[in-house]
């Protein structure tokens, strides 16, 4: 490939391997600024959007439910990326007092809209242009609207050129100078491959979402200077690049000065098609390859509303088993069932719980999905699993999206191929053939998701495995779907055993050599100890390296802006296919090359050319591939468990799949950076309505050592997905490596189970209303100066989390909100934090094996008594209950209990605890019963010893109560509350 600038060669007709570090981003080599906006790839095509001026209004109507119908014609004819489509419909439908949905496509209905089938519509029918709290407004010639909040007359979309700032030269993104930069003008552009439209912010915005990616900024984004590129792509975790998932949402934040508080709102493009988010200060502009602009506004105003409007309209998430909150653990490399048995037995010997054991590709016999290896022989892999289901533990497999070709070089079958085969449901090339990529099995092919029959195969495959493996979820991997070659290996013309392509091999060769911030193998060898002969490893070579990932900086050069003006303040078992397909022209180079940072649109993963049932290309749908394989893998797991939670976590997502499946943030690194940033990706996933997220704890590539992973296997026991995996060949980083990381991951996860009621709470609260359950601290606290943190996050409205981020320190300052006289008591100590000085910013002292846990003041808990081995073993060990008393002697809380299995959901109990006047007292409402009892109740805040305690006008016995004066505590044990009625306790 050719950088920008010029043309890029035509493609070849053959698979290339593709190798992430021989690949030319677009952007580099430019080290001086420039004027030249992107050019087009084809000739045909100008590249200047200068030279297009809209569309004009020529007629509008009202629709059947009270919305606008409004009918745009072309101004002129500009052939910028693309050909220009005529005529166009707007449709503005009022859905909810709090949801403007503004769907801009053409009349002919050719270009390419998400179906259903993947993202269910919200509908709407529920506000009118009256009642709804958002306001559509338009001018005729150009066409251009915005949208204001009427609350606070806020203009939260808006389009109208003189309102937004052009930018005539190149800043930089990831050193270089970017072309994707220039915005030049900002009409409405509606071409079949390229369509653009551009809204005003207010200067240094505060945006948060745009994602999946990993921020240099952190979870807020950059907003004098982004390009945020949606294509699906298989890549270790970049900086500011395309990666695995596709969520075209952001939630912009303002500070009111008038009503002193933060005002939110957020948008949400409904296009699957490759795009560029280009943020510059005072604008955001979308550029997509195809589709439509299928916008949805929602107007908040409270961070958490906007959570729960979007996770509305995209679908609320799954409620998840109650064992996926346990602790989990993998790594590439446990290369028998020997091995990995032995795994679990050293996990349980070390004492630290362990919840679900995993494997990664080794089970597989030449990588190949649905084949055992010899070292995981059926009748030993199934004695395995059911040793693991006898203790009250759970097991997770790989699938990898690809499906090994047949090895007719040995003529060995493959039955679930051949079946694929049979039905014909492998993704095809143009010519009809199959598509044959390649992956770890060497030469693949792909599952066609939108073959009706694809479902049957799938379900097929994995109720032969289940008959082995008794496997409680899967791990969906590589489905963006990875693939090591550019293009298909074969054709018409050239079958598989003459083709000239060779796979690449990417299996690691020799252990990686690269470890966390400060520690040096050739000084201090490769055990990754803290100390090794007593002398600490940390900065041995004279250097003393810290986390980069901290320092917090938009450092895109701000140019002057041409113009200014301030912004005023699915149950179907198979998929639907549109009724037209569409044929795009330029489908493997458009003329607007998106910003991806592997290359061409088929680097890394299946040509844009390829083709699905009924002739639909990969090109419209390529972001939709991975969760429409997480659809197809939900109905196999309620085929194969009818009646439970399915639980999968899968690599590539697209918006609204968090009703199906939970996420981790993929293929990280073993550095203090990397811990840092999965803070952000928790935080991400969230505001996308996907809350069952983590990371790979104590990171994945890379050699992880004993102060990393001790940091971070206690920082991970507070996000909702918790798994510690890494690489073949790596240093082993499973927690009994090393002792200082056993006792510290024994504690958090201990804390972690104790909270798992908490846990299940803020999941229900998910799936029934869609609030999120990992919270940055300004969706709590009205403080403008909380907008940039993400190196704290609150676990719901209570408990608030402070890690040590940084190598070799001990100490760590933290902010502690105290808006509205909240104060916070340490979760270790219960004691008291002293911010008696009336600062926020409070230096906590955390050595090694510690991290900062707070409970916020007047607030009540339902607990698991006292932590076990299993999640299944603390149930049943009952309740217990944690009030903090707030400086008025008050606290409140409530809990939602159910099996934690069931699915769905139609016994549940809901909790009301409320603590005023010395008597604590719940009241209860629904349909599941309770079984284990409430064991114990702690209060913080009681500053007397009291005389008397009772539970229900019984008088408690002076042996079951504990005071503690140096906290202000009472703790009441030995109880047997039935939790089922109505009870007080009162002191």
């Amino acid at each position: 490939m050719k950088v920008l600038g010029m043309l890029i060669a035509p493609i070849i007709a053959l698979a290339i391997p593709v190798t992430e570090y021989t690949l030319y981003a677009r952007d580099t080599g430019q080290t001086t600024p420039g004027n030249t906006p992107v050019l087009s790839q084809q000739s045909a095509y100008s590249g200047d959007v200068t030279k297009c001026h809209g569309y004009y209004v020529a007629d509008s109507s009202a629709s059947s439910s009270g919305g606008l119908l409004i009918y745009l014609t072309l101004k002129n004819n500009c052939s910028a990326y693309g050909e220009d489509i005529s005529y166009l419909t707007v449709s503005v439908e009022y859905e909810t007092n709090e949801r403007l949905h503004v769907h801009l496509y053409d009349n002919d209905i050719h270009q390419y809209q998400v179906p259903e089938y993947v993202l269910p519509r919200p509908g709407g029918g529920q506000s009118s242009k009256d009642s709804s709290n958002l306001q559509f407004d338009y001018v005729n010639d150009p066409f251009e609207f915005w949208i204001t909040r009427k609350t606070d007359s806020a203009i939260l979309f808006d389009t109208r050129s003189s309102k937004i700032p052009t930018y005539n030269e190149t800043i930089q993104i990831e050193g270089t100078y970017s072309n994707y930069t220039v915005l030049p003008s900002h009409p409405l552009v509606f071409e079949d491959q390229y369509l653009q439209i551009s809204s005003a912010l207010p200067k240094n915005a505060n945006i948060y979402g745009l994602g999946e990616v990993i921020a240099q900024t952190g979870y807020r984004r950059n907003s004098t200077g982004t390009v945020q590129t949606f294509w699906a792509r298989d890549v270790g975790d970049p900086v500011d690049e395309n990666m695995y998932g596709v969520h075209p949402m952001y939630m912009e934040v303002r500070w009111n000065e008038k009503q002193n508080k933060l005002m939110s709102h957020g948008i949400f493009l409904l296009n699957s098609n490759g795009m560029d988010v280009i943020l510059r200060d005072g604008v955001i502009q979308y550029r997509a390859i195809g589709g439509t602009f299928d916008f949805y506004v929602f107007s908040g105003p409270a961070p958490n509303d906007v959570a729960a409007q979007y996770a509305q309209a995209v679908g609320y998430p799954q409620v998840m088993p109650e064992w996926s909150f346990g602790f989990h653990l993998c790594r590439w490399g446990y290369t028998s069932i020997n091995d990995t048995r032995t795994t679990v037995q050293r996990m349980r010997a070390a004492g630290i719980p362990l919840e679900v054991q995993w494997n990664d590709i080794d089970w597989m016999r030449a990588y190949r999905e649905f084949q055992y290896d010899q070292n995981y022989a059926p009748a030993e892999y199934k004695a395995f699993v059911d040793e693991l289901h006898s203790m009250n533990q759970h097991y997770i497999p790989i699938i990898d999206a690809a499906i090994g070709e047949p090895n007719e070089r040995t003529n060995r079958p493959f039955d679930v191929y051949s079946r694929g085969h049979e039905l014909d449901v492998w993704m095809k090339n143009p010519d009809g053939t199959e598509y044959v990529g390649a992956v770890w099995p060497g030469f693949t092919v792909f599952p066609d998701w939108f073959n009706p029959k694809m479902q049957q195969v799938w379900t097929e495959a994995f109720q032969n495995l289940s008959k082995v493996v008794d496997f409680d979820g899967i791990w969906l991997d590589m489905n963006e779907p990875s693939s090591f070659v550019d293009g298909s290996a074969t054709n018409s013309t050239i079958p598989i055993k003459q083709t000239t392509v060779v796979p690449p091999n990417y299996t690691p060769q020799a252990p990686p050599v690269d470890f966390p911030e400060g520690y040096w193998p050739n000084i201090s060898g490769y055990s990754g100890n803290i100390t090794v002969n007593g002398t600490l490893t940390y900065g041995q070579n004279g250097t003393a390296p810290k986390n980069t990932a901290l320092r917090r900086s938009h450092t895109a050069e701000l140019q002057q802006a041409k113009r200014w003006s301030t912004p005023d303040s699915d149950t179907s078992d198979a998929p639907d296919l549109p009724i037209y397909i569409p044929n795009i022209r330029y489908v493997d180079e458009p003329p607007y090359p998106i910003r991806n940072q592997a290359g061409r649109l088929s680097a890394k993963t299946v040509s844009p050319n390829a083709t699905h049932y009924g002739g639909l290309q990969e090109y419209n749908v390529h972001n939709l591939w991975g969760t429409m394989e997480e659809l197809h893998m939900h109905n196999t797991l309620l085929n194969l468990k009818p009646g439970q939670r399915p639980f999968m976590v899968a690599r590539s997502t697209f918006a609204g799949i968090g009703r199906k499946t939970a996420h981790w943030l993929g293929d990280n690194y073993s550095t203090f950076a990397y811990m840092k940033r999965s803070i952000q990706g928790v935080l991400q996933f969230n505001l996308f309505g996907i809350p069952m997220v983590g990371p790979d704890t104590c990171g994945f590539n890379g050699n992880s050592d004993e102060e990393v992973c001790n940091r971070w296997m206690q920082l991970s026991a507070f996000f909702p997905f918790y798994r510690n995996h890494n690489t073949k060949l790596a240093l082993s980083q499973e927690p009994y490596v090393w002792e200082s990381v056993r006792d510290a991951s024994i504690k958090a996860i201990n804390a972690r189970y104790s909270l798992l009621p908490y846990w299940q709470t803020l999941f229900a609260k998910a799936s029934e209303a869609g609030l999120p359950v990992i919270r940055p601290l300004f969706h709590e606290f009205q403080n403008e100066n909380y907008l940039d943190i993400d190196a704290q996050f609150l676990i719901g409205p209570t408990i608030l989390v402070t890690p040590v981020l940084q190598p070799n320190e001990s100490t760590v300052n933290g902010i502690f909100p105290s808006e509205n006289g909240v104060f916070w008591v340490d979760w270790w100590t219960h004691a008291k934090l002293d911010n008696s000085d009336g600062k926020e910013n409070v230096t906590l002292d955390l050595p090694l094996g510690n991290i900062g846990v707070h409970v916020r003041s007047g607030s009540v808990l339902l607990i698991y008594d006292q932590p076990e081995y299993t999640v299944k073993e603390t149930r049943d060990g009952g309740y217990g209950i944690i009030v903090v008393l707030d400086g008025k002697g008050y606290a409140e809380g409530d809990a939602k209990i159910d099996d934690g299995s069931s699915y769905p959901v139609t016994e549940l109990t809901c909790l009301t605890f409320v603590a005023t006047e010395n008597c604590l007292t719940t009241t209860t409402s629904g349909n599941y019963h309770i079984d284990n009892n409430l064991k114990s109740v702690t209060i913080i805040g009681v500053w007397n010893k009291p005389s008397r305690i009772s539970l229900n006008g019984q008088e408690i016995g002076d042996d079951q109560i504990d005071y503690d004066k140096s906290v202000g505590q009472v703790k009441v044990t030995g109880l047997r509350g039935d939790l089922n009625n109505k009870w007080e306790l009162k002191w």
